[in-house]
């Protein structure tokens, strides 16, 4: 049985999973599922068609399924938050839904959002990504699996964040930012490849390898970005890493993070 504090009100059509625990003066939506051990621990507010996963910890003054910030949103549409399994919450986050009828925003599996962090509508953020304090994304951004964006980034809406790419604190990212690199500045470059972070999701050295040298392939050799692209396939491969990176580039809506001039001396080695 669920844990419910009497300060709470909690729609009874709400549907609350088994061993969850929610605290004082929280308020949920009649549309609501919440996963088993999922743990609220007050002033949380969950609205809308919103579904949160099992064994999340959600911290207080949360807010999540909340109609859509964006102007194009038609007030009592339907549109929906999904949220997985095992990821955290910090204070005063905000998730919000879908601006279209029947779009929704999705955040996937252990992921932790730190305090004030905010997802924008229709936003799709992967499994493991951490999102530090006051991180925004801005509606349709999509956020690959373990990516790890730094405090006060704000992020354009339709960016791609790739996987396993880092993001550094306060930067802001008009433009793709590939999988497997790290991005930084104002408006921010991609500068590197992440290999601490590649190394952590368990990357062979040989993978890695292959990573940079299609990263200095595809940036500094003076082609343009088709040739560089063909030139990657012919002297690499087709990998499933380097595939995914090319992959991002060809359906990227905002255009490439390239690298600037300044950033070719790390890259040489």
């Amino acid at each position: 049985m669920p844990d419910i504090s009497p300060l709470s009100v909690v729609h009874p059509n709400a549907k609350i999973g088994s061993d969850c625990v929610i605290g004082p003066f929280c308020t949920i939506g009649e549309h609501v599922e919440v996963g088993a051990r999922t743990c609220l621990k007050s002033h949380v507010v969950v609205d809308g068609y919103t579904t949160i996963g099992e064994d999340c910890v959600v911290y207080p003054f949360v807010s999540l399924g909340i109609d859509s910030q964006d102007q194009k949103h038609i007030k009592d549409s339907v549109s929906y938050t999904r949220i997985g399994d095992r990821n955290t919450l910090r204070e005063f986050v905000s998730v919000h839904s879908g601006t279209e009828a029947d779009s929704a925003t999705e955040i996937g599996n252990d992921c932790v959002l730190l305090t004030q962090a905010h997802v924008g509508h229709n936003c799709r953020v992967g499994n493991h990504v951490v999102m530090s304090h006051s991180v925004a994304l801005a509606g349709h951004c999509v956020v690959g699996d373990y990516a790890n964006i730094g405090g006060l980034a704000a992020v354009h809406q339709f960016c791609q964040i790739g996987s396993v790419a880092m993001v550094a604190g306060m930067a802001r990212v008009v433009q793709d930012v590939l999988p497997y690199t790290i991005a930084e500045g104002f408006p921010a470059h991609m500068r590197v490849v992440n290999k601490i972070g590649l190394e952590r999701a368990g990357f062979s050295e040989q993978k890695i390898k292959d990573i940079r040298k299609a990263f200095r392939i595809l940036f500094f050799r003076d082609l343009r970005l088709e040739e560089a692209v063909a030139e990657v396939r012919e002297e690499i491969g087709g990998s499933d890493e380097i595939n995914v990176m090319l992959d991002a580039i060809a359906s990227s809506q905002r255009g490439l993070a390239r690298p600037d001039s300044a950033t070719f001396e790390l890259n040489v080695g």
